[in-house]
């Protein structure tokens, strides 16, 4: 590549954007190109990942490249209709902006009423007093009395076995997915069973797994047992145990992500696989975003005490990500016992939103659909009777405007039946009506 890194004109990401843009907009990189892995023109450049992966951000939100998950970034073919405006022409020829989404189904955020803001207000206030605390960075791992905390909670709700040693806390999952990459670097392979995580599946590829969604030939499973919207229900303790004692057989290392475990709607959360396995060979994940604020970043990951000698010797290179006055806040709001009203408070709201789009979608579709409610306490489950697949029914629905979930069950396939699921999460109840009479008007021709 012809690019000077030693110039000073330009920042080198920037210089990174206008190379490939110069390619794509000469049509020299056709539409549907695979545009190299972050990892591997990082290599080629010689320069650092965050500064190719800044580029590719700004190439893909300019809309010359789209990311693909599990696959990578790729050129778009609405090259030419979405360049910038520019001071020569206010209205590019022939340009068609994107769809946008009215209704998002698929949404990981939080309802505007889940959370009360005032009672976390005094919990940060409370901690911004403590001026010593404040004067000092963090500790790398993590505050020591919140893992005391998280500790205790894990073993009592989830039947979890750690002590606060295992526990690093980060903001976010790929905050610590970044610390856990280097510590099982020698397995290489790694299974999303779940693909939509594509944020995690990029931090693996740049650390130069091979990532994939066949588990025979993977070292490493990445798992959603309680989150498995687009695979169907929720994983049993038989199939947990089963997948336990394979892993044992084929020395495989679980990456268990308990997101959204607290949800359960008909049943009590399932012991998760960590502690079914006496705390070996399973790396465990999980985050308070959804209980608290998305906004809230603070996740933590139990260690089993197999990799705890390696993270010992390297967790001093590492910065705490996560904001310590936060972590101390949460700490408090912990040992207060807030959770635990902070959940049924959710399970309340998110159950009661889910009743009404229930309905709502009973009466909008009647016997031509099965309508269900989903394991976890915010989703809702639509069979209907249609000449689309699954794939195909979101497919229509995101062009226009609506996000759902397709639903993937193992077994025998009805090939007369669309399966989605809705999240209720994000869109607030008074819109409902509205969202499910636009579903029901893109379904009206697809009897």
């Amino acid at each position: 590549m012809n690019l000077d890194f030693n110039s000073t004109q330009t920042t080198r990401y920037l210089q990174v954007y206008d190379y490939y843009k110069n390619l794509i907009v000469t049509g020299r990189l056709m539409p549907g190109t695979k545009m190299p892995s972050i990892r591997r023109c990082a290599v080629q450049l010689g320069l650092s990942r965050t500064t190719i992966e800044t580029a590719y951000l700004c190439l893909a939100a300019d809309g010359y490249i789209i990311s693909r998950p599990q696959s990578g970034y790729y050129i778009t073919d609405r090259t030419i209709t979405t360049v910038p405006f520019s001071k020569a022409s206010n209205s590019p020829s022939g340009a068609v902006p994107e769809k946008k989404i009215l209704y998002n189904f698929t949404s990981n955020n939080v309802d505007a009423d889940s959370f009360d803001f005032n009672l976390w207000r005094r919990y940060i206030k409370s901690t911004l007093r403590q001026d010593g605390r404040m004067l000092t960075y963090g500790e790398p791992q993590g505050e020591y009395e919140l893992r005391e905390v998280i500790s205790r909670y894990v073993m009592n709700k989830r039947n979890a076995v750690c002590r606060p040693e295992n526990i690093v806390i980060g903001a976010g999952s790929q905050a610590l997915l970044n610390i856990l990459c280097p510590l099982i670097k020698e397995r290489k392979t790694v299974c999303f069973r779940d693909t939509r995580f594509a944020q995690g599946m990029v931090i693996f590829e740049d650390y130069g797994f091979d990532v994939g969604k066949e588990k025979e030939n993977a070292s490493v499973l990445y798992m959603t047992p309680s989150h498995m919207t687009s695979l169907g229900d929720v994983m049993s303790v038989e199939k947990r145990l089963a997948l336990l004692k394979e892993c044992a057989v084929h020395d495989r290392l679980i990456i268990e992500d308990d997101y959204d475990n607290e949800f359960r709607y008909f049943s009590k959360p399932i012991p998760c696989l960590q502690g079914l396995a006496g705390g070996e060979n399973v790396v465990y994940l999980s985050t308070f975003s959804k209980l608290l604020l998305p906004s809230i970043r603070l996740s933590f990951m139990i260690l089993p005490d197999s990799l705890l000698p390696l993270y010992e010797q390297k967790k001093a290179l590492y910065n705490q990500t996560a904001s310590k006055s936060e972590q101390l806040a949460l700490c408090q709001f912990l040992r207060d016992g807030h959770l635990d009203s902070q959940i049924r408070k959710l399970k309340r709201l998110y159950s009661n939103k889910a009743r009404t789009l229930s309905t709502l979608l009973e009466e909008a579709f009647g016997s031509r659909a099965q309508i269900y409610m989903g394991e976890s306490v915010f989703l809702v489950h639509l069979k209907v009777k249609c000449s689309l697949t699954s794939d195909e029914l979101c497919a229509q629905a995101a062009a226009n405007g609506i996000m759902v979930f397709p639903i993937h069950k193992t077994g025998k396939k009805n090939e007369s039946y669309a399966h989605i699921a809705l999240s209720c999460c994000e869109v607030p109840v008074e819109k409902f009506p509205d969202a499910v009479k636009l579903l029901r008007e893109i379904l009206s021709g697809s009897s």
